[in-house]
């Protein structure tokens, strides 16, 4: 049956989160449901991606850093409510966390009897100090309130949201999905001739916001523990406020004639293409799209332990080795070990296959 869909992100700037709505977007209206993309400012990377056939309507409301400060907040939520209650959706998917409130109390002031299903893609621990983290304790029972299903992207992060109120059959546990393999934005990238410029030796990488919790100075570290004299090279790709501190501690640890920073590439299967290894450091994951989107392209992985879903999406160790968090010498044996003995790229492929696009839409159909 065909559905009026509204999926709501606050931006597009070039995070996971924003990429898993404009994919799931894309797939529900390939699926024959009339699917609208609702944003507060449209800016960003993730844009590139969406299907013509999606609509994309934007409120323009000026971004300040990561958020929208406390005027343009309650501005986009007045905004929100008219949007809403004109557009009468059968479905609201929202996302991330605080973004899930507002659209909470944008339904109820708006009197829209849509089916809210809020997706939280992160531990409840990993909040930052913007007054709207602040605040998501403390108004979580909105969304508790609202919803007809929560979204949880691991079972750790659907163990978090039973801890804060929903209940056990209010949560649905939907992993992110395995990006199309067609996705891909240009083939000539300036950062491949620096990459071909530091040497021949086999190529590490990482994808993922240069942020405290992805903590990337402990890869740093492991890096430089490795044998460099096999050329090994390192490839940091993300954009984010700690980008001068790693490319400091790269110099300090001696290493940054071995490490490149090329920022944001808004093309992942380039990415893999150029990888031996691909390794994630974080702190916390709610779930770690990029170590499908690595086993999908046949890479090998290491991953922290981190909770919740690098542990989910590797089986245990099953598909690739899981070291402590912080951990830079276990870190740095797991890469090395890993780059003398990687895994069968058709067994990574299978893996990554179960988190296609295909079966995570069927999901979405069926909370329909």
């Amino acid at each position: 049956m065909k559905r009026r869909i509204i999926f709501h992100i606050p931006s597009l700037v070039g995070g996971g989160a924003e990429r898993v709505f404009v994919l799931m977007a894309n797939e529900m209206q390939v699926r024959g449901h009339d699917v609208t993309l609702f944003v507060w400012n449209a800016q960003g990377p993730n844009a590139e991606l969406l299907n013509s056939g999606v609509r994309l309507v934007s409120l323009e409301l000026p971004l300040r850093g990561e958020g929208f400060g406390k005027t343009g907040t309650l501005r986009g939520l007045v905004k929100s409510a008219a949007f809403l209650r004109r557009e009468r959706p059968d479905a609201v998917f929202s996302g991330p966390e605080f973004a899930n409130i507002i659209m909470a109390l944008a339904l109820m002031a708006g009197g829209s009897s849509a089916s809210f299903f809020p997706s939280y893609h992160a531990p409840a621990s990993l909040r930052g100090d913007r007054l709207g983290e602040r605040l998501v304790p403390l108004l979580t029972w909105l969304a508790v309130r609202r919803a007809t299903k929560a979204i949880a992207v691991s079972a750790g992060v659907g163990r978090d949201l039973a801890v804060r109120g929903f209940r056990d059959e209010q949560i649905a546990i939907i992993h992110n999905p395995l990006p199309p393999t067609h996705i891909r934005t240009s083939s000539v990238h300036s950062w491949t001739t620096a990459l071909e410029s530091m040497g021949k030796g086999k190529v590490i990488i990482t994808v993922g916001r240069l942020a405290p919790v992805k903590d990337h100075r402990t890869l740093l570290d492991a890096f430089s523990k490795l044998d460099l004299s096999r050329g090994y090279r390192l490839v940091i790709f993300g954009e984010g406020a700690l980008k001068e501190n790693l490319i400091a501690h790269a110099q300090a640890l001696g290493v940054s004639n071995r490490t490149l920073f090329p920022g944001y590439v808004n093309d992942p299967a380039a990415c893999y293409a150029c990888a031996d290894l691909f390794v994630l450091s974080s702190l916390k994951e709610g779930f770690g799209n990029v170590l499908i989107e690595a086993m999908a392209a046949g890479v090998p992985v290491v991953s922290t332990d981190a909770p919740y879903g690098p542990r989910e999406i590797l089986a245990d160790s099953a598909f690739g080795r899981l070291v402590p968090v912080g951990d830079a010498a276990a870190l740095a044996r797991a890469m090395e070990e890993t780059l003398a003995s990687p895994e069968d790229p058709s067994l990574l492929r299978r893996r990554a296959a179960d988190f296609s696009i295909d079966i995570v839409g069927d999901r979405y159909d069926a909370l329909l």
